[in-house]
């Protein structure tokens, strides 16, 4: 009996060697494979696009089939098999917070677990928030559901295949300090596997999707109740009482890492496919089984600090992630109850060290307590800074809508917009590149676009492959009449083979667009039409470039070709009434009266008040014998704009031609004051020929 008890024991020290070096290995595995992906895009130049699973978002919320929702598929259709076995043996956050709490239990510091009502519903809050709040919006907003489809990687971010691996990651330094945070902080203030337990919306799903597993920690034997399972799960379990009760653990917290397993000196655990666990162990906490670590004063204190936290680190210096900044939360909470302690309680301890004891405050708690108030002084200064991020962007965002819309930029939104940006420039302890970004824009909309150029020439220091901001500071140039500098930087815009993404091909359409333009005031021709060309190369769908090209090529008299280009210009912009006019223009200088009398009727009704598609939609009215039709147009003409002598010329020989001679007269007397050329109307009053405006603008 005691060898075959001793044989047991001998084995299960044996076998959490064992099962850990496996974890273990396979979690340096994914490292590994994460480094052969990035050389793989670095040696290929083109590789699968990082499986994120924040990607789902993108997916339920438009549509778009991303790799990381394919992935996020995968990991749940194997937990509701197997259970939650990827948390633990495929994630790499897990990984870190098992190497921190190594780590510690290295040097003596075991991380206690910290259990809060509040924090329990941080994970859920944010799963609701990243999956199920865009179809409630959708739903609220009386929008169809989205369709499934995939993107190619000419239509951006959300392709199977990139070739931009970091296209959707963070920078280095966010990705260090985000793994920090929730690798390792949370591991030593909220205990192994914080940031599992308290604040990955991931495992929440998987949570519920293991609760209709059948995989399952089973008792297979004779269980002494000795809590051993127990004290080796770092995901808190009480496996000993599951066991016992239930004969398998129902809990959807158990990561199915088999400490416990391995840990059992009588062998009488083990993984095996079992009846799911459904409902079994939700109400358990109201039946008294957990014990929660604070009062309900403090718990709301906790809720508070990690709200404000939330909001104020969310996005901050447009850099900090969503996870992170649910880590920082779920700390910040803690601690804060932590200082409430300090301040109220005799015995206080962080962890394993004492910072109070018998009222008196220990050394450590001095260091505490400092390093407490500066990290206050660093909440409220970010708190500031986020305040002036946001009323900054919302006012620069009005500003630019009104700029598309035509509208002159407000005064009062661009001190508003100036005031924020450059406190947070001044203030802030980082200076972003979209940061600088804004600020150049504040600048141009502003009619100041030397003063953008500064902020232009710095993000272009740091991101010289910024084409949106090249094609900007191009602008700006162009607008102070550099026209050699705008040329150098337009040029530097468009050289090299075409991107792969649309959307930079659209910038650098823009920047031929440009170039032809400078081609053209400059009295180069063919040199525009050759940038038109290639702009459209780059952008077949761009109505300037169509729209410029086309009016170029009626210049030179090459007119069905010109009523191509404005054909395929209106059918992408059908608001335009400049587009339109010019169409009618050509189809007149081709013949096709019918057709151009349509094409003005659809100007005008766009812009009401445009003289000269009023004055030539009127000219053809009355050249078809509808005098009743294209009086009505001269006279809108001549009322948008008094001084404008062909709507008076043909106005007055209508009038003249239909008996009302006075009246005629006097139209034509004043077109031959405004224009000396309608001076031999007053000679004679037998005039045989009229004066349309039919030629480009």
């Amino acid at each position: 009996m005691s060898e075959s008890s001793g044989s047991a024991r001998d084995q299960g020290t044996r076998r959490p060697r064992s099962y850990g070096r496996r974890r273990a290995a396979v979690l340096a595995t994914v490292y590994v494979l994460i480094a052969l992906h990035i050389l793989h895009w670095k040696l290929a130049g083109k590789t699968l696009s990082p499986l994120e699973l924040n990607e789902v978002m993108h997916t339920l919320e438009l549509g778009i089939v991303t790799a990381g929702f394919v992935f996020m598929c995968l990991a749940a259709l194997s937990a509701a098999i197997f259970g939650r076995f990827f948390c633990s043996w495929g994630c790499h956050i897990l990984a870190l917070e098992d190497l921190c709490f190594w780590l510690l239990e290295k040097v003596r510091m075991r991380p206690r677990p910290v259990r809060s009502r509040v924090l329990l519903w941080v994970a859920p809050g944010a799963m609701f928030y990243m999956f199920l709040w865009p179809q409630v919006s959708r739903i609220l907003s009386g929008q169809p559901p989205p369709q499934l489809r995939f993107h190619s990687e000419a239509e951006g971010w959300a392709s199977f295949a990139t070739t931009d691996f970091w296209r959707n990651l963070p920078g280095p330094w966010i990705t260090v300090l985000t793994l920090a945070v929730c690798g390792f902080a949370i591991v030593y203030f909220l205990g192994s596997r914080g940031f599992c337990t308290y604040a990955c919306p991931y495992g929440v799903i998987f949570g519920l999707v293991d609760r209709v597993a059948p995989g399952r920690i089973r008792l297979v034997g004779d269980c002494t109740q000795c809590g051993i399972c127990t004290a080796n799960c770092q995901s808190h379990v009480r496996v000993h009482e599951e066991v016992a009760r239930f004969g398998r653990v129902v809990d959807s917290s158990c990561l199915k890492d088999l400490d416990c397993v391995t840990g059992c000196p009588e062998n009488a655990l083990d993984f095996g496919f079992a009846r799911p666990a459904f409902l079994q162990s939700l109400g358990r906490a109201r039946r008294g089984q957990v014990r929660y670590d604070w009062s309900a004063g403090e718990e709301a204190l906790m809720a508070m600090t990690f709200l404000a936290a939330l909001f104020i680190f969310r996005g901050l210096y447009d850099a900090v992630p969503f996870l992170m900044s649910l880590g920082l939360g779920c700390i910040l909470a803690y601690l804060a109850a932590v200082c409430v302690r300090l301040a109220r309680r005799q015995n206080v301890r962080l962890g394993r060290h004492w910072l109070k004891r018998r009222s008196r405050i220990t050394p450590g708690g001095r260091v505490f307590a400092l390093a407490a108030a500066l990290a206050a002084v660093f909440v409220a200064h970010s708190a500031v800074i986020r305040f002036h991020e946001r009323a900054g962007q919302r006012a620069l965002e009005t500003l630019e809508a009104g700029s598309a819309s035509g509208a002159a930029a407000a005064p009062e939104l661009v001190t508003q917009a100036r005031h924020h940006l450059e406190t947070v420039e001044h203030w802030g302890l980082v200076r972003s590149t979209r940061l600088l970004q804004r600020l150049a824009s504040v600048r141009t909309l502003a009619g100041s676009p030397a003063a953008a150029e500064p902020y232009l020439r710095r993000v272009l220091l740091r991101e010289p492959g910024f084409l949106r901001t090249r094609l900007s500071l191009g602008r700006v140039l162009l607008s102070q009449q550099r026209s050699a500098a705008a040329r150098r930087e337009l040029l530097r815009l468009t050289a090299g083979p075409a991107p792969e993404y649309r959307g930079d091909r659209r910038i650098r359409a823009a920047g031929h667009d440009l170039l032809a333009r400078m081609h053209f005031a400059g009295g180069d021709r063919e040199a525009a039409l050759r940038e038109y060309g290639l702009a459209l190369e780059e952008d077949p769908e761009s109505a300037d470039a169509h729209l410029g090209r086309g009016t170029l090529l009626a210049d030179s008299g090459r007119l069905e070709e010109a009523a191509t280009h404005l054909e395929a210009a209106h059918r992408l912009r059908p608001e335009s009434a400049p587009i339109l006019y010019n169409l009618g223009v050509i189809l007149v200088q081709l013949g096709l009266e019918v057709e151009a009398i349509e094409v003005y009727r659809a100007a005008v009704r766009l812009a009401p008040d445009d003289p000269e598609a009023r004055n030539n939609l009127g000219y053809l009215l009355l050249g078809r014998s509808q005098p009743e039709a294209a009086e009505p147009q001269f006279r809108r003409a001549i009322e948008a704009r008094p001084d404008f002598a062909p709507a008076h010329f043909n106005l007055g020989r209508l009038l003249l031609a239909t008996g009302r001679s006075a009246e005629g007269e006097e139209h034509l007397k004043r077109a031959a004051s405004l224009d000396e050329t309608y001076v031999e109307v007053l000679a004679t009053l037998g005039i045989t020929s009229s004066r349309g405006s039919h030629r480009p603008r």
